[in-house]
């Protein structure tokens, strides 16, 4: 049977945790008491993710009753299993958002989704925020039945008909989870969102910064807070408007470069290699940009992806690439490429006389326009 799927931001939802080491601070007492109907186990087990650790505890179950009583250092998210498998992913497990009020739990062993727990506000929050994200994965399915049914009968219409709701379903998603986070400023649950839901490479970065705008400052010693804001920081060197990340990587000579030593002239980081087609391709047209205002102030610091010397050295001379150029020769592990996100070449960055980016991605006439506009 031919099925097809298609890309969205969504499909990505699970219960996953940001990975943060955290510094030691005042815990809180975690107390989940309450009854499980049809189990035949004599434990009952609770994990939570701190740092790069899954902490797990267990309690004993009597008659159907039990309690935990554990510590944590600020309310996070938590699951109970029906086993010691700490796995988050298992259909077994039950999440629930803890803080300090105590929580009552209402589980049921033979489908733990008509389970309940309920506490404080905390618990509250993520109760909503998941009925958020079960309505729009309802959404999603049945627009992928609807598209693989599209497929089968060759109905051209209705698949980019539906492609364009899949967008329009992006677009719902992260500005239903900025209202959350902009209407509950003080929840633990926005920051587990802001750590853990809008990471997807797909996700604008300003709209990142956006929603992370929103928490109140009290939460700024929030681990999953701190985590997006680092993120956030660390991304901001890459991006239209804001000073670019330096770097420094070695020539083929063996000299070390830095991307401030430009510091004073307008710099396009030029991401390439030896053997990206469209990369060399686009060469003369970086070429000409770079004859024609080079005495004005600009110039090219080239990245190469290549892995290997000769061929990058070659190719340099060949499309007569007279610039500075470096390279750690670790291909697509190269460590510039990975602080810029470089997915795919050619990519560059244009770089004022400050070092701030002032744009992304200028190809053909496109550069040259764009130093016409800025270089007088």
């Amino acid at each position: 049977m031919k099925k097809s799927s298609l890309f969205v931001i969504l499909i990505c939802i699970s219960h996953s945790f940001y990975s943060q080491k955290q510094a030691p601070k005042k815990t809180i007492g975690i107390k989940v008491s309450g009854s499980i109907s049809k189990f035949e186990g004599n434990k009952l087990y609770i994990h939570h993710k701190s740092g790069d650790n899954i902490h797990s505890d267990s309690t004993k179950v009597a008659k159907g009753l039990f309690d935990f009583n554990i510590k944590a250092q600020e309310p996070d998210l938590f699951w109970i299993s029906l086993t010691s498998d700490s796995n988050p992913q298992l259909p077994t497990n039950y999440f629930f958002f803890a803080d300090a009020t105590p929580m009552n739990a209402k589980l049921n062993a033979d489908s733990m989704s008509y389970s309940t727990i309920e506490g404080g506000q905390t618990q509250r929050d993520y109760v909503e925020y998941r009925m958020i994200i079960n309505n729009l994965i309802a959404i999603q399915q049945k627009m992928q039945t609807d598209f693989n049914q599209a497929v089968q009968t060759n109905n051209m219409e209705m698949q980019n008909a539906i492609r364009t709701e899949y967008q329009n379903l992006n677009t719902r998603y992260i500005n239903e989870l900025k209202v959350f986070i902009k209407n509950h400023p003080k929840s633990a649950v926005s920051t587990y969102i802001l750590a853990n839901e809008l990471v997807n490479p797909a996700i604008p970065m300003d709209e990142v910064i956006e929603a992370l705008g929103y928490v109140d400052k009290s939460l700024s010693d929030n681990s999953n807070y701190k985590a997006a804001n680092q993120r956030v920081e660390s991304m901001k060197g890459t991006m239209v408007g804001y000073t670019a990340t330096n770097f420094s990587q070695n020539t083929p000579e063996g000299k070390k470069v830095s991307l401030s030593d430009f510091r004073g002239k307008y710099v396009l980081i030029d991401f390439w290699a030896s053997w990206c087609r469209p990369c060399r391709m686009e060469n003369p047209n970086v070429v000409a940009a770079y004859n024609r205002y080079k005495d004005k102030g600009f110039t090219v610091l080239g990245v190469s992806m290549d892995s290997n010397r000769d061929p990058w050295v070659a190719a340099i001379k060949q499309d007569n690439l007279t610039w500075t150029h470096v390279s750690d020769l670790k291909g697509w592990g190269n460590e510039v490429g990975k602080l810029y996100n470089v997915t795919g070449i050619p990519v560059n960055y244009l770089i004022d006389k400050e070092g701030k980016i002032v744009a992304k991605d200028l190809r053909g006439e496109a550069l040259e326009q764009k130093l016409a506009e800025i270089i007088k």
